[in-house]
């Protein structure tokens, strides 16, 4: 069953068969705003992993570098015939090459988890933009059923009310949520000229004499 025909089944009214519009549209953008956290948390998840791998390959050039240098001057002491720098020249050239493996298997687990996580997050982003749609529609449903109540009580209201009534209902909610939203800028002040303004200064001269 979806998520939208699970909310609706768990807001069934038993005692007259039909549903409470507003619970479903809370309990929607509910799991919406906890779909977004969600979707957060793997954003956040992503971003380190990257900076994880990025610090990783910046390192793995100089740890390259390294072990081949390492590797050149233990073969030059061993041409050379210096067996014991040769010794102690491979040991250094052991323990590089265990760090520069341990670093590729850590960027390869690192690629591996960045791709899980991704996918989570996609996965994720699909689920938050279904229970946005769902929202819209089940406001659009609750804008109905507003209208069809409006209409069993008055009779006498035509489809043409009713068509009215639920623009009216839709306009009264555009209404609220914008007023919620901070107010635009003013239209600019109509343009002073030049005479206006000497004017103003002048009566500004006569008043301090």
């Amino acid at each position: 069953m979806s998520t939208l025909g699970q909310v609706l089944r768990s807001l069934h009214n038993p005692d007259n068969g039909g549903l409470e519009s507003d619970r479903v549209c809370v309990q929607l953008l509910r799991d919406g705003r906890h779909a977004e956290q969600h979707m957060q948390g793997l954003a956040r998840q992503c971003r380190q992993i990257g900076l994880d791998i990025e610090q990783l390959r910046r390192q793995l050039p100089a740890l390259q570098q390294l072990r081949d240098e390492r590797e050149q001057a233990a073969l030059a002491a061993l041409v050379a015939g210096a067996q014991e720098l040769a010794r102690q020249l491979a040991t250094d050239l052991a323990r590089e090459e265990d760090r520069l493996d341990a670093s590729q298997l850590a960027l390869t687990s690192l690629l591996k988890r960045q791709n899980y996580y991704q996918g989570r997050w996609l996965s994720a982003e699909r689920h938050y933009h279904d229970l946005c749609r769902q929202l819209a529609m089940a406001k659009t449903t609750a804008c109905v059923r507003k209208a069809m109540i409006a209409i069993r009580r008055h009779p006498a209201v035509t489809l043409v009310n009713a068509k009215q009534a639920l623009s009216d209902i839709r306009a009264r909610e555009q209404q609220q949520a914008a007023d919620s939203e901070p107010e635009a800028t003013p239209a600019a002040t109509e343009v002073r000229s030049a005479d206006q303004v000497l004017a103003r200064l002048e009566q500004q001269l006569r008043g301090r004499s």
